[in-house]
This record gives C-alpha cells, structure tokens and sequence, in this order.
C-alpha cells in the first residue's frame, strides 16, 4: 500500500483528498501545517506526499526540499492556486514530481497521483534489479585460473538458452554463480527463481515446483501454481538437485524434454517457458553410477557444466576476497576506521582449508569487523576457534605486499561491473557509482580490454 502525506491547512482538502486516495487503495495521513508534516516525515516513510504551495508556518517549497533530503525516493505533488504557476515549476527545479491547480479535479488527482506511484514502482524495481545485479557478481572475485575460466564459460554462455548443471561444495558460490549466468542472458530481464530442492518435504516438492489443482491432495482447498510459473519466462535455480526423489526426476525429465508439465492432479498441459540451472554438492557422477539420481536427467541438465573449485584450490583469491568481504562487512558501520587487514592475518587466512569455503570466510571477516576496535584486523581479531588452530605449514612467500593485493581487488571489481554490464561503460559506472571518466582512467591504469556484449546497446 502507498503511504501517502496530504499537506493543506485547509481541511475540507485534507478531507477531500483523502477521501478520493483512500478509494483508490491509498494510506493516507494528512497534516495542516508544515511543523506537523515536518514531524510525520521524520516519522513514516512516505512514498507519495501531496502539499499546498502556501502553509501558513512555512513554504511548499521548503516542504519539498526537506522531504527529499529525508525522503529521497518518495514523489511530491504540489498543490498551486491559479496564477502561481511559477512558484509550482520552481517547486519541480526543487524536487516535485508535478502539480495540481486549484480547483482541484478528481480525474486530475487521480492520473497525476497514479502517475506517481508508477514512478515510484519503477525507481523501486529499478533499485531492486541494480541489486541483484551488483550481488550476482559481487562474491564471484578472484584472478585464478579457475575463475577467470568460470567468467568466459558466463560470458560464452551469453545468447545460448541452454540448462546449466553447476558442481561444487557447499558455499562456494553456486547459487552467485547461477544469478551471474541469469544475468548475462537474454532472459535477464526476467525473475531469477531459486529453489532449495532439499529443504522441500519430499512429499510436496512437485507441488511446489509444478503446483496443484485444487482437491489434488488433502489440504489442497484452492488451486496453486508452482515456481515454473513463477519463473515463467525467466530462470528457474533447482540448488540440491542430488537431494530429489526418483519420482519428481521422471517429471522434471519429461517437462525438460517436452517443454511443457502438468499441474499434480490437474490434465491440462502448461507451456514451460523457462531455464533451468540446476546446482549439487555431492558427486553427481558417482548418483548416477549407483543408480540414485537418473542418467538421462544428468545428460538434460549438463548440457552446459560449471564446476566452481573449493577455496583451499585457490588459495591466490583469498586476499581478494577477504579485503572485499573486510569493505563489505565495514560498510555496516558507521563510525568504524578504514580497516586494513596485517600480513600476520591474511598470512593465516591463506594457511586456512576453509571447509565452509567463501561463505567461511565472509564470516571471519564479519566477525573480526564487529569485534576489533583499532584500524587493524589482527589473528587476535579471527574467530577463537580458528585462533586455535596449529599451523602447520607457512606460506608467507604466496603473500603479496597488501598494496597489490588492493590493486588486484580493484582490478577484479572492474572486471566483474563490465562483464555484468556488458561491456558498457557508462552503465558500468553507474554499477561502481563513479564518474565514467574515473572509470576510463580506472580501465587504462589496469589495462582492461574491454570487448562489447552483443547485447550491448552503447
């Protein structure tokens, strides 16, 4: 529901306006002064906000100005009465969305009001995509040979709309490695559906997948779609795909070859317009020798095969990694110092097997973030049961001097904002939130070839 803040110290427009808004399935909230509206900002996250011009403790302008250093997403409409057009457009310069003029009519209210929310809905989705686009590829850091290699299989993989089998243990970064590949198609533009295929009973996992019709099953009280319909069109991830009964293997088959499934308990066939990238921790191969996951799903599924490495084989990636997860981890803090992390430290990390793998390591840089208290991230600062641990080999000649090291991070995280952009420069930056020049100079300083996506539109 769209909360929204009507401004008028006339209250036959307060009500008014709040009639008309809550009919159309607003919240609404209104104030008859600038000092009550003032107090309410600060109070609600409004996303809309309908203000007269003319209070009679302060401006509309000034309303709208502190509205959007509170409220920076929220859209304003001004309310302006016949001949103070001018003061309405300054009001835009300062951050309104439009205005409405005196006397008001209720079809204008209404489009400009859902006009608005439309903004508004598109900015959130917007922001919303730019996330999951900076976390598609945000962990998937490193220079090694084995990552480098995932990133051409990704960009390969590109215009191809073929399913996708991803290998490798837990924490590794299967379920990033799958957004990445989402995010680099043609169907990016559509939902990335995940799905912990071990974590559904056994018993409801064809529902849940392909849904129901209603009566199909005790408990079944109303018709139900599944995750192939919610990722209709887009990706759908099946993570532990190893875990699945024979069972719903027959059906994920069948729908794979045919391009279409049935609802459990329903006879009506439904168009399967979807990817599948599947991912597993345990030795897929040796399932399929003993006979407890199918060979014919195997040869469907890996059509295209990624294994990602666990981190003990790539033991050059961790200073990248642990830097990124050091930035990642500080940027919850307000006041905490730049933290820099000592070679004694990163010295232990890369003598570390890190059973957990990435997901491990993000927690030891988590946990060290929250407890130290200098500008340093000491061994003293890691985890006391890693503490606890006797070394038994030393590795200082595989660590660089943590100026490289940060050279080397940056360098990864420009690589990963122009594979993700394609190549585009401009959204790029946009990505990295830096100048495009600053980029440029940024591609030159590191000598990045940048070689444009078909998909790239400039």
């Amino acid at each position: 529901m769209i909360k929204t803040l009507v401004i008028d110290d006339e209250k036959d427009i307060c009500r008014f306006l709040e009639l008309v808004l809550t009919k159309e399935g607003y919240e609404v909230t209104t104030a008859v002064s600038g000092a009550s509206a003032a107090g309410l900002i600060t109070q609600t996250d409004f996303n809309l906000i309908v203000t007269d011009l003319k209070l009679p403790d302060t401006s509309g302008i000034e309303i709208v100005k502190y509205a959007k250093e509170k409220l920076p997403n929220a859209q304003i409409i001004v309310i302006t009465g016949y001949g103070t057009i001018e003061t309405a457009v300054e009001a835009i310069k300062s951050g309104a969305y439009d205005f409405l003029t005196k006397p008001l009519s209720l079809d204008k209210v209404r489009l400009t009001c859902k006009h608005a929310v439309e903004t508004i809905r598109l900015t959130e989705e917007i922001q919303s995509l730019r996330r999951e686009l900076h976390s598609s590829f945000e962990n998937i850091i490193g220079k090694s040979q084995n990552i480098v290699q995932i990133f051409k299989i990704i960009k390969q993989t590109e215009e191809s709309d073929s399913n996708v089998l991803i290998t490798g243990e837990s924490g590794t970064g299967k379920e990033l490695a799958a957004r990445a590949i989402h995010y680099n198609s043609k169907r990016s533009g559509n939902r990335f559906v995940a799905v912990n295929c071990g974590a559904i009973s056994k018993n409801l996992i064809e529902s849940e997948l392909f849904g129901h019709v209603k009566g199909a099953f005790t408990g079944a009280i109303r018709e139900k779609s599944g995750f192939f319909e919610s990722a209709s069109m887009g990706t759908l991830f099946l993570d532990e795909i190893g875990e699945t009964t024979p069972d719903f293997q027959v059906k994920l088959l069948r729908t794979l070859q045919d391009g279409e499934f049935y609802r459990v308990g329903g006879n009506t066939p439904l168009n399967s317009n979807v990817r599948v990238i599947a991912a597993t921790n345990c030795d897929i191969q040796k399932a399929v020798s003993d006979g407890s996951f199918r060979e014919d799903l195997y040869y469907r599924l890996n059509v295209i095969g990624i294994h990602i490495p666990p981190l003990r084989e790539r033991r050059d990636d961790i200073p990248l990694l642990a830097i990124h997860f050091l930035k990642k981890a500080s940027a919850k803090y307000e006041h905490k110092p730049e933290l820099e992390i000592t070679s004694e430290a990163m010295n232990a990390l890369l003598n570390y097997d890190f059973p957990g793998n990435i997901r491990e390591l993000e927690n030891f840089m988590e946990y060290a973030v929250a407890v130290a208290k200098g500008d340093k991230i000491t061994v003293n600062h890691l985890p006391q049961t890693f503490r606890k641990m006797h070394i038994t080999q030393s590795r200082t000649e595989t660590l660089k001097p943590l100026k490289d090291a940060m050279e080397d991070y940056e360098r990864s995280l420009l690589v990963n904002a122009l594979t993700a952009t394609g190549g585009n420069i401009s959204q790029a930056a946009k990505l990295l939130n830096i100048h495009r020049q600053r980029l440029q100079v940024k591609i030159k300083e590191h000598s990045i070839d940048i070689i444009p996506s078909s998909r790239q539109n400039g």
